[in-house]
């Protein structure tokens, strides 16, 4: 009895799935930082703003994807000794290291030429860089994570505040699409927030493993231990929302917004960030993604946060508003 012949087309059929699994498709919500600048600059009813904002999403998709796709080619090594990890593509053998090394060469220089496209025609003469301001920050986002990827992510601390940075360019790549200064407050806000996720991370990946699996999975985590990543969760938890209520109050705000109204956001931030905990440490996992796609109150919170925000940042200075709270 002869055995049933394979397909060619059934093979490059399941070598496609396996790279889009790798590409990481489900992780682009990531880039929905590229997006917090059209909100706060009170520039989501100018649909120019939007096209140059999803340009600079685009980018960023396909240079996170590229990246993925080298990450689990340089660890698929350990990632054979997770649990999990061991399923993904490249550490399973569902794809060859070659071809994902290949695709990546394809999407890291096209991601490149998109965040071009936003500053092709400037809005504004004197932009800062020149227009590019999406491009650079988008060439710094790729040059930041090959370092991590292949040399500084072995390196407890330094490992979480390069992933925080991460999250701090996308943020100054969507407002450099939209041609509006960086505020400071941008920054510290993105970067203590996303610090929180990233030591949230690490510690649902001690909780989930052993400590000799998780130092297996991952050199850095040598460098961690539980009761240690519990204080900076803490210490990032409470840096998080003071900066953001610090934001709130600050007369630069204020004065933008024309009245005090965003401290009533203040709530729903941490409540935002409060069930992030619990439901990372039920599900035993970190990740945003992770904790995003398993609860659906979650996405409710980030929904109506948008629209509160929104709502305040476009009717906030009415005069039958806007005296409610003294400034």
């Amino acid at each position: 009895m002869t055995e049933p012949s394979i397909s060619p087309f059934s093979s490059v059929g399941r070598s496609f799935h396996a790279l889009i699994e790798a590409m990481r498709p489900t992780h682009w919500v990531k880039n929905a930082f590229v997006m917090a600048p059209i909100l706060f600059a009170g520039a989501f009813l100018q649909w120019d703003a939007w096209w140059r904002c999803l340009l600079a999403v685009g980018a960023f998709n396909l240079l996170s994807s590229g990246v993925y796709l080298l990450n689990d080619v340089a660890d698929r090594a350990a990632d054979r000794a997770h649990p999990d990890k061991c399923n993904r593509p490249v550490a399973s053998g569902r794809l060859s290291p070659a071809l994902a090394v290949m695709a990546a060469a394809i999407l890291l220089p096209a991601g490149l030429v998109v965040s071009v496209l936003p500053g092709v025609q400037p809005l504004h003469p004197n932009q800062p860089l020149g227009g590019m301001g999406t491009a650079v920050w988008a060439g710094a986002y790729l040059l930041l994570n090959l370092l991590y990827s292949f040399w500084l992510k072995r390196y407890a601390v330094i490992d979480v505040i390069l992933v925080a940075l991460g999250f701090v360019l996308r943020a100054m790549a969507g407002a450099a699409a939209i041609a509006v200064p960086t505020s400071p407050w941008l920054v510290i806000c993105t970067f203590t927030l996303c610090l929180f996720l990233a030591l949230a991370k690490r510690r649902a990946e001690m909780t989930e493993l052993s400590e000799e699996q998780a130092r297996g999975a991952r050199r850095a985590s040598l460098g961690y231990r539980m009761e240690n990543l519990d204080f900076m969760v803490t210490v990032t938890t409470a840096l998080a929302v003071t900066s953001y209520a610090l934001y709130c109050l600050a007369p630069s705000t204020i004065h933008r917004i024309g009245s005090a109204h965003m401290v009533w956001t203040i709530p729903l931030v941490m409540y935002g960030i409060f069930r992030f905990i619990r439901v990372g440490r039920r599900i035993h996992k970190g990740d945003i993604a992770a904790v995003l796609f398993a609860d659906k109150v979650l996405w409710g919170v980030v929904l109506l946060y948008v629209a509160l925000s929104a709502a305040i940042l476009r009717f906030g200075a009415h005069p039958a508003v806007r005296g409610v709270l003294a400034f």
